[in-house]
């Protein structure tokens, strides 16, 4: 069985945003992006971060900081997250499964991780799909079985695996979990306190 890893989506603009929110101040002082890697890549085997072009020196600074993350740029992230998924999904072709994680979500509880790392591992189903919920709401991240990944290099457009959710949804499993922070993303300045 290979490994389970992590892809991080943090390619997109964030206009709505108005200013780069990855590299917005937490009140811990991470960055939004650091803060977000700090949760998800101690429950990893492996964690690729997609960035877009023009990100070379932020790849660099979070390679050093974080020495098990690797870091890729897609071309067409501006284009959409489905893009920027695709091109990440085409870089893990020896992983078993992967979370597919949004670069804006810091809040969620580490102990998601561990609950759908062994969901995903007892599942019954040949091909797993595992999603959290907290209160019957879906959140991320999703972590999918590889063979999904086929489908989700042919990903474009800003859907991100949402599509793919819709075609497979009798294998998807909900996880409820007691989690606020897999609904909540930061989408404005004033978002950075919601955790």
């Amino acid at each position: 069985m290979g490994p389970l890893g992590a892809v991080v989506l943090a390619g997109g603009r964030g206009r709505r945003f108005g200013s780069d929110k990855r590299l917005a101040s937490l009140p811990s002082g991470d960055s939004l992006l650091e803060a977000t890697l700090c949760k998800i890549i101690p429950a990893f085997e492996e964690t690729l971060l997609v960035l877009r072009p023009g990100d070379e020196s932020l790849a660099t600074a979070l390679s050093a900081r974080f020495k098990t993350l690797t870091t890729t740029l897609a071309n067409d992230a501006g284009l959409g997250m489905g893009h920027s998924l695709a091109h990440g999904a085409a870089k893990i072709t020896h992983w078993q499964g992967a979370a597919i994680c949004l670069g804006d979500m810091p809040f969620h509880a580490p102990s998601t991780m561990s609950t759908l790392i062994l969901a995903f591992r007892a599942a019954s189903q040949p091909y797993p799909i595992i999603q959290p919920c907290h209160q019957g709401r879906p959140g991320h991240p999703v972590l999918f079985h590889r063979a999904y990944f086929d489908a989700m290099r042919a990903l474009t457009g800003d859907q991100g695996a949402r599509t793919l959710l819709k075609a497979e949804a009798p294998a998807v499993q909900m996880i409820e979990v007691d989690d606020l922070g897999i609904l909540q993303d930061v989408d404005a300045p004033e978002d950075l306190a919601s955790g």
